[in-house]
């Protein structure tokens, strides 16, 4: 079988989609049709389930996704280790992290790691902390980016780092010209707020309840950016973790204040991997890199 019918199958599992496939690899969709039906045929079997939803893998296509994922993985490090003969450090490094830490340090230690090494090419995903772990027990990814957990005994913890919440919101905020805040003090406002799958929501939540308080969340995302654009939309105020803000904070683009330590304990966000993972050097060489490099870097 060729690499590239791997690449068509596992692409349409994980778009679940031929179109979504024929776009992101900028093959033409019939030519990825035909390629899982001769993977049919081959099999003599159904792959996927077609339905209104899409493409779905069915109990013998997960088998088979398993293993070409295992095939494929095996395929880069063997690209990876004949470069590693020839002095170069190359290959695919894949990874995946929580959204508010790409901004402000994942892309930026990318940016400058393939100045030096241009042959490395990245592939990654942002999701929530959750999604961030799953990936890592899958071995999808190299290297996960997350808030800490501790229900996942197969991660390794590469490096830790403290992250506090900070509240952003306008400048014309009645809150905005307070140097800290108590979670009191933001009963009163609408607050625009991630998720309830995401670890700063959970935080919250926690903290409320401990105190007896409730806050008026009126909107809720899951994508970081667009609550920040959402907040400067409306006047609402959000809570998020400081990398998240930095680059606002800097540019003084919106107002970020402290909150209480004690009523919002900090938390601690991790760079890690899968336990028995076999990285790449281009992997070892990049979460080095990223050790050496402070969480906070300001944008």
């Amino acid at each position: 079988m060729q690499i590239s019918m791997f690449k068509y199958f596992l692409t349409v599992a994980e778009t679940g989609s031929i179109r979504q496939a024929s776009l992101s690899l900028h093959v033409s969709a019939s030519a990825i049709s035909r390629q899982i039906q001769n993977l049919e045929h081959s099999f003599q079997t159904t792959l996927f389930d077609r339905c209104a939803d899409g493409m779905l893998l069915t109990e013998e296509g997960r088998v088979l996704a398993l293993h070409m994922q295992r095939t494929m993985r095996e395929m880069e490090l063997a690209r990876a280790k004949i470069a590693d003969i020839h002095g170069l450090t190359a290959g695919t490094v894949r990874y995946a992290t929580i959204e508010g830490v790409a901004r402000a340090w994942l892309f930026p230690a990318i940016a400058e790691f393939q100045k030096a090494h241009p042959l490395v090419e990245f592939k990654g995903r942002i999701s929530g902390a959750e999604a961030v772990y799953q990936a890592l027990e899958n071995d999808q990814v190299d290297f996960g980016i997350t808030m800490q957990d501790d229900f996942y005994p197969d991660i390794g913890i590469v490096e830790k780092f403290t992250t506090q919440f900070k509240a952003a919101m306008p400048h014309q905020h009645p809150l905005a010209k307070h140097s800290t805040l108590n979670l009191k003090d933001l009963t009163p406002y609408e607050l625009t707020m991630l998720d309830p799958t995401f670890h700063t929501r959970r935080a919250l939540d926690t903290s409320l309840l401990r105190l007896g308080l409730t806050a008026k969340i009126g909107f809720e995302l899951d994508h970081i950016e667009l609550i920040k654009v959402h907040v400067m939309q409306t006047g609402n105020l959000t809570i998020l973790p400081d990398y998240a803000v930095s680059h606002e904070e800097k540019h003084q683009t919106m107002a970020i204040v402290d909150i209480a330590e004690n009523e919002l304990p900090s938390a601690t966000t991790i760079l890690c991997v899968r336990r028995g993972r076999i990285l790449t050097k281009a992997a070892e060489a990049i979460i080095n890199s990223l050790r050496k490099r402070p969480i906070t870097l300001p944008l």
